[in-house]
Order: C-alpha cells, then sequence, then structure tokens
C-alpha cells in the first residue's frame, strides 16, 4: 500500500511537471523566435545584426540612408546631388546647429523636399515632415541603438520571469536521477548565462566588440533550461522509476 501511494504521488507530479515542460518550453521556443524575427530580420541573426541592436548603425543617420532616394523622387540632377549629399554630412558632422541649418541646409529641403515631406503632403503619402529645424534634426540623428530605458525595462522582465522559469526546470532537473556531475553544471549555468547575456546588453550599446557575451549568454541559458527539461520530460516517461518503502 505504501508503495502504491508513492507510486500515485509520482504520477500526480509527472502530470504536473510534463504540463509545465510542454507549456514553458513551447514559450522559450516562441521566444527564440520572437528573437530570431525581430533582430534578425530578413538577413538572419548575424553577429553584426546582434550588435546593431544594442549598439545602433552609428555610421550614418536615417536622413543620410534616405538622402540618396529622395534626391531621385525630387529629379534633382546629377550635378547637383554630390552638392546637398556634402552639405548634409557636414551640417550632420558639425554638430547639426540651428544656425548652420538656416545657412545651408533650409535652402535646399525647401527647395528640393517638400514636394514631399510638407505638413499637407506627410498627411497623405505618409513620411516624416521635413518642415522646421525640429523636423530635420528628428531624422538626422544617428541610430545608437536600444535606449536605456528600454534594456532597464527589458531587464526587469527577462531577469524575473527566467529567473522563476529557470528556479522550477531547475528543480525539476534535480529530482532526476542523472548524476550530480551532470546536474550541478546543467541547473546552474542558465541563471550564470543570463547575468553574462544582459551586462553584455549595457557593454554593447557602449562597445559593439562586447556582443560575444550576448551570444554566449543567450545560447547558454535558454537551451541549456530547454534541455534540463527534455532530460527530465524522458526520464519522467520512458525511464521506469525506483520506488522504494521508507
Amino acid at each position: 500500500a505504501w508503495s502504491r501511494g508513492l507510486g500515485d504521488v509520482y504520477k500526480r507530479q509527472k502530470l504536473v511537471h510534463t504540463g509545465f515542460i510542454f507549456l514553458v518550453g513551447l514559450g522559450l521556443l516562441v521566444a527564440e523566435a520572437y528573437v530570431y524575427v525581430t533582430v534578425g530580420g530578413n538577413n538572419g541573426l548575424t553577429v553584426h545584426a546582434v550588435a546593431e541592436h544594442y549598439y545602433g548603425n552609428r555610421s550614418s543617420s536615417t536622413l543620410q540612408t534616405v538622402l540618396p532616394r529622395m534626391m531621385g523622387y525630387a529629379g534633382m540632377s546629377a550635378a547637383d546631388k554630390p552638392k546637398m549629399v556634402a552639405a548634409v554630412n557636414h551640417w550632420i558632422a558639425s554638430g547639426e546647429t540651428e544656425a548652420d541649418y538656416n545657412q545651408a541646409i533650409k535652402p535646399l529641403i525647401a527647395g528640393n523636399c517638400l514636394k514631399c515631406h510638407s505638413v499637407a503632403m506627410t498627411k497623405v503619402l505618409h513620411n516624416p515632415p521635413l518642415v522646421t529645424y525640429g523636423d530635420v534634426k528628428t531624422v538626422a540623428k544617428v541610430d545608437t541603438g536600444m535606449s536605456l530605458s528600454t534594456m532597464l525595462l527589458n531587464g526587469m522582465i527577462h531577469l524575473t520571469m527566467l529567473g522563476v522559469i529557470f528556479w522550477v526546470a531547475g528543480w525539476i532537473f534535480s529530482k532526476s536521477r542523472f548524476p550530480n556531475s551532470i546536474k550541478y553544471p546543467l541547473i546552474i549555468i542558465p541563471f550564470i548565462a543570463m547575468l553574462v547575456d544582459f551586462s553584455g546588453w549595457f557593454l554593447t550599446h557602449q562597445n559593439p566588440a562586447f556582443v560575444w557575451l550576448v551570444l554566449i549568454g543567450g545560447a547558454l541559458s535558454c537551451p541549456i533550461a530547454l534541455l534540463e527539461m527534455l532530460l527530465s520530460l524522458i526520464q519522467m516517461w520512458f525511464v521506469k522509476p525506483r520506488l522504494q518503502a521508507a
């Protein structure tokens, strides 16, 4: 009877743990897919894409990136295009002051861009307005990647939610009958890796060379937790438990 009672407890725990593993495991896989789509984009999750996500593309502003296309739409002559590019590049490199804007940039914008970027036309074409100094300066900002406030918010969510998931997954795996030489590293690695990943966000925001911390942390946090849950699931359902009376 004692052995049968232990068997019933084990079956109930197995069902609870299995439900958790399936739902949370699917959630972690969806999270990995979300990162691949949003960070990687059309080119896939490359090292450059991850670095740019946190550091940004500081080699060029939005205005400088779209300027060749804008000049084409405006029908500018081949001789005038280099002059506008040089003027915009010089203005941005010089600090984007309003005095320089009024002297060198505003006449070019007024003569070539407002046919599509006036207040009225932006409502029709859904283009950003380029009417005022503030409008132009907004699109002349260099992309510096994820903001500090966003990293803090995402960090709060990731550290809290993944910490709980890693704890429960580790607790389930700790009850398995794998040797301690396997259990100890697999249980602790996701926690350490998440801290490495989180630290890498802020370091990469300052220097893209630290992107490897993000990649290593990401590769060893959720995937290792998924491995823990998979091994626990296999043992629960395909390895007969050893039930012993006290």
